[in-house]
Formats: C-alpha cells, structure tokens, sequence
C-alpha cells in the first residue's frame, strides 16, 4: 500500500512539473513601438546641468514634416555607449554620466567648440540639439572610449 502512495505522489509531482506553461517573467519588459528597453532609471526626467537649452545655429534649408528625436549616450565603464551615432538636423543628443564607481566627475568637449566644456556628476546629463550638418566629434579625456562621433544628415 505504500508503495503505491508514493507513486501516486511522484506521478503528481511529475505531473505538475510538466504543466508549467512557457510564458514570459512578469519582470521582462517587452519594446513597445519598436523602442529598446529602458530601467526606471533611463525614464527619470533629464537633469541638464546647466539648465540652459544647447543648440548649434540652424541651417537655412527646411526640414519638411520631421519630427526631432533625442538619442542617448551613455557614460559607463570608462567607455561612451554608443560610439558613434547618425542623426538628423533638428535631433538632440543627450550624455548622462552612468559610472557610479567611483562616482566619476567626467568633462564633455567638442572638438569643434560647439559648445562650452560640459561637467558631469554622476546621474546628470547634457543635451545639445544639432542644427548643422556635417561630421562632429565630442570627447571625454583622458579617456579614448568615451569619445563619440556624431554625423548629422
């Protein structure tokens, strides 16, 4: 009589192992709009750190029913994420410092003098809105990994 009561047990046990379903974890997120994943982090409100809005001179040509995007990069490991980016004219660009050991001061410049050399802490960002076209390079020293370059269309 044992015997089969143990049986039945491991039957049941078996049986309900192999009724689990493959279903996603309620953590995963899934893109929505073909957009990438971002932590509650990366949808906190932008702190630029000096507050003022950074924009290069418009170009005179019309963009015809385009509407800006902003495009992240981001500051870890001792390396900028990514490392090279094509935008479109009227698109921004937004640095956050992401390297929280240790928590690194890191001074953004542009090699064309686009802008006034950037201070980052960690978790502050800045933003600069390209109106011009060309090839632009922006640049973290001393280190070569974080230096982007940028082509705007």
């Amino acid at each position: 009589m044992k015997k089969i009561i143990i049986l039945l047990i491991v039957i049941s046990l078996l049986g309900l192992g192999c009724t689990t379903q493959d279903t996603p974890d309620q953590d995963e997120q899934v893109p929505v709009n073909g957009e990438d994943n971002q932590s509650d982090e990366d949808n906190q409100t932008d702190e630029d750190v000096n507050g003022e809005e950074n924009v290069s001179e418009p170009d005179d040509t019309e963009l015809e029913d385009y509407t800006p995007r902003e495009y992240r990069v981001l500051l870890r490991n001792y390396n900028a994420i990514p490392r090279s980016l094509e935008i479109n004219r009227t698109d921004t660009v937004i640095w956050r410092n992401e390297q929280s050991d240790p928590k690194r001061l890191f001074t953004i410049k542009s090699e064309e003098g686009l802008w006034d050399d950037q201070k980052l802490a960690f978790g502050k960002t800045f933003r600069y809105t390209f109106n011009e076209t060309g090839q632009f390079k922006a640049y973290v020293p001393p280190w070569n990994g974080m230096n982007v370059t940028i082509t705007v269309k």
